[in-house]
């Protein structure tokens, strides 16, 4: 998937109306009504209990309160659509989006979706500095501040909608960067607790491995010519 069809694009375009054809621009109530009713789909189908219940693999477009919240935003619905949905229209006219049962719904993309979702909603209806601090990482905190303290010495004391964006992607960048520091983090601890059993564990013993097995031959490896010192 490109990088420009990923939900995280179609939240930036929702925030900045950068997908809006019409003269008319969203205003800043209108988005956080768009945003907070997405939050409420992406939140159930990170639930694995809720997600499976075809009631929340779907939302009714045609509903009047629903079509008022998403209409003025047009990249809800090409975000929607990102995470897997698509328009389905019954045979009485009523217009939905939704995610077929076949399809699987991974729930580490959909609790990423709703960091991304609380995110914008942070930038668009901001809280009191100090209780997102404790919510935040301190590297991003140090972001936000920076910002907002930009800004504060406009005329108006607002966040512009490109520096919103710029610190969406701020957060979800350094989203990345602490998910792959916990990644290495538990591979480092495997290794170590790997070798810890090969050291101390009387017991063990060096086996074939799985593709050994199966290809019938055997595959030479550093410790088997070395040893293992």
């Amino acid at each position: 998937m490109s990088f420009a069809a990923t939900p995280g694009m179609h939240l930036q375009h929702l925030i900045l109306d950068a997908n809006s054809k019409s003269k008319a621009i969203a205003t800043r109530q209108q988005k956080v009504a768009c945003l907070k009713t997405l939050r409420i789909v992406v939140k159930n189908l990170a639930d694995p209990q809720k997600n499976a219940d075809p009631k929340y693999r779907q939302l009714k477009l045609s509903n009047p309160k629903v079509k008022a919240k998403m209409a003025p935003c047009p990249s809800a619905l090409d975000y929607m659509k990102a995470l897997g949905f698509a328009v389905a229209i019954e045979d009485d006219g009523e217009e939905y989006l939704r995610i077929e049962s076949t399809k699987m719904i991974s729930i580490s993309e959909m609790e990423a979706s709703l960091t991304e979702l609380n995110n914008a909603l942070d930038m668009l209806a901001p809280k009191d500095s100090f209780v997102e601090e404790k919510k935040t990482p301190e590297g991003i905190v140090r972001q936000q501040c920076s910002l907002l303290s930009t800004v504060s010495g406009g005329t108006d004391g607002r966040m512009s909608e490109k520096q919103k964006a710029r610190l969406l992607m701020e957060k979800k960048r350094q989203r990345e960067i602490k998910d792959a520091k916990e990644a290495r983090r538990k591979t480092s601890n495997l290794i170590k607790q790997d070798k810890y059993v090969r050291e101390n564990d009387e017991n063990w013993t060096s086996k074939q491995s799985a593709a050994c097995v199966k290809s019938g031959s055997g595959i030479n490896t550093f410790r088997d010519k070395y040893g293992e010192n």
